[in-house]
């Protein structure tokens, strides 16, 4: 018996279209809201990463969504949404380095898994440069950077730090759930030192978080991902941030279910400053 056919579970309207960055064609997903037809209004615009795991099961990697098309539907609080797709080398593509290889050691064998090189300019440059752009022409998104935000999960929240760092003048809300900056592998003390040097010339609000039980291959305690966050914390501080929430959640894992549920009350705080329950 052929195998059943999953069903797609998009709930509302999402455009699809593609973009060139290098030599390979982006995926990008555009959630518009429900009322974009009869209503004459600009809309906020939220930038995230992995946009193949925030609206649909069927495109999703594990076969987790986000249900961010859903949860757009049922706050009131309407914006548009545009997801871009991983690309097929996501690790060098989310990734930031001053040198150019990196050895990216299991801790358990210190095997060498594999040697990669850091794009996640390019790919900041990409969201900022190619994209925004694009949907601010074609949409009623926008540009006023009090509007712009930009959101990611695990090496996406890095590469949302990265953006939001980099381009403080068009963006001014960084959500990024479970950030993975650690030291080793991923040279955080580098993003940590950016985000310092970069200062806080114009008000930004930066959310954050990290579940108490988030394991990945290479980290099996999850203090360890618990402590890098309160570092990433102490650098927006130290760095002339004053509107910084980093939030310990209990029982959090490192899935697409667990960032699902705290991603309305994190955008609601972020773009609309509604307190956290």
């Amino acid at each position: 018996m052929p195998a059943r056919r999953q069903r797609s579970t998009i709930a509302g309207r999402i455009d699809v279209t593609s973009m060139l960055l290098r030599d390979r064609r982006i995926t990008v997903r555009i959630y518009v809201p429900a009322d974009y037809e009869w209503s004459a209004r600009e809309y906020p615009v939220l930038y995230m990463f992995d946009g193949h795991n925030l609206f649909d099961r069927t495109t999703s990697t594990y076969g987790k969504e986000w249900r961010v098309d859903e949860t757009m539907q049922s706050l009131g609080r309407p914006a548009i949404v545009v997801g871009i797709d991983a690309p097929q080398n996501r690790y060098e593509r989310y990734a930031m380095y001053t040198v150019s290889d990196w050895e990216y050691r299991a801790r358990s064998s210190g095997r060498l898994l594999k040697r990669i090189r850091g794009y996640g300019d390019e790919t900041a440059a990409f969201l900022i440069e190619q994209v925004k752009p694009y949907v601010e022409a074609t949409y009623r998104a926008a540009s006023d950077r009090e509007q712009v935000g930009v959101a990611g999960s695990s090496m996406g929240g890095y590469m949302s730090l990265v953006v939001g760092t980099r381009y403080q003048d068009r963006v001014s809300r960084v959500l990024a759930f479970s950030p993975v900056a650690l030291d080793e592998p991923m040279r955080g003390f580098e993003l940590r030192e950016a985000i310092v040097g970069a200062g806080a010339p114009v008000a930004q609000r930066y959310y954050l978080d990290m579940g108490d039980r988030e394991r990945l291959d290479y980290v099996r305690n999850p203090q360890e991902l618990v402590d890098n966050l309160e570092g990433l914390r102490s650098a927006l501080v130290h760095a002339g941030h004053r509107d910084v929430l980093a939030r310990i959640v209990p029982g959090g894992r490192h899935d697409e279910r667990a960032w699902a549920r705290r991603f309305p009350e994190a955008y609601l705080w972020a773009f609309f400053g509604v307190e956290l329950g």
